[in-house]
């Protein structure tokens, strides 16, 4: 069997989809992955392509696993970075696939792009993801330990259950000064990028896209 090889395709732009990466497309004897993932790839994809949704997740690592087997060359396509609210999680979570079975080609994650766009020094930044449903209460509680602990917090919203919008409301709520500076950054990398320069309170109240990423900055005490 050889490794299934999972791939960092960047936050969207296909500036930031890396050599390594396209060179394992094109060795690739099947590449699986999002429609968008594969739009990256259109001129690197020489084997066979299945579309991965939420409806055929499971059935399509069955047949990952099986052609690794064989000693075909798989990739598995991740949005952003495989390790951070990418692919990486999913698979070794279905139990179908062991990570001594897994190649990661990392590649550069929406939170990277952000911090570099709001030339944040993100070596103490606490990260969290709210993707795939992950807003319980015990988790919410957690970024509000984290906002009030006074240092830098960046986020991946849900856009379908907490949203820029209502995690806002939610640390106002909570206790947290309505003036703490908020910045959302959507669409990274993409020509309709837009970043918001705000404050809680102002979040609070605005909507954004699904695409985007969100970050909270430590109050300085004057």
């Amino acid at each position: 069997m050889v490794k299934i090889n999972i791939v960092g395709v960047g936050p969207g732009s296909i500036d930031y989809v890396t050599p390594a990466a396209r060179r394992i497309v094109q060795n690739a004897k099947l590449v699986v992955g999002a429609q968008r993932s594969l739009n990256l790839f259109v001129e690197d994809i020489k084997g066979e392509v299945i579309v991965l949704t939420a409806k055929n997740l499971k059935s399509t690592l069955g047949l990952v696993a099986k052609s690794a087997s064989k000693g075909e060359e798989v990739v598995l396509l991740s949005t952003g970075d495989p390790g951070f609210s990418g692919l990486l999680h999913t698979v070794l979570e279905s139990g179908l696939i062991k990570a001594n079975e897994i190649n990661v080609v990392p590649g550069v994650s929406s939170i990277q792009a952000c911090a570099a766009k709001l030339a944040l020094s993100w070596d103490n930044a606490l990260l969290f993801t709210f993707h795939e449903g992950n807003v319980g209460e015990d988790e919410k509680q957690v970024l509000d330990f984290a906002v009030n602990s006074g240092e830098d917090v960046i986020l991946l919203p849900d856009s379908r259950g907490f949203t820029p919008k209502e995690i806002a409301s939610y640390l106002i709520d909570a206790g947290i000064a309505q003036d703490t500076p908020a910045y959302v950054c959507e669409n990274l990398t993409l020509p309709n990028e837009k970043v918001t320069v705000s404050t809680l309170a102002k979040v609070s109240k605005l909507t954004f896209g699904s695409l985007c990423v969100m970050v909270i900055k430590a109050k300085k005490e004057k």
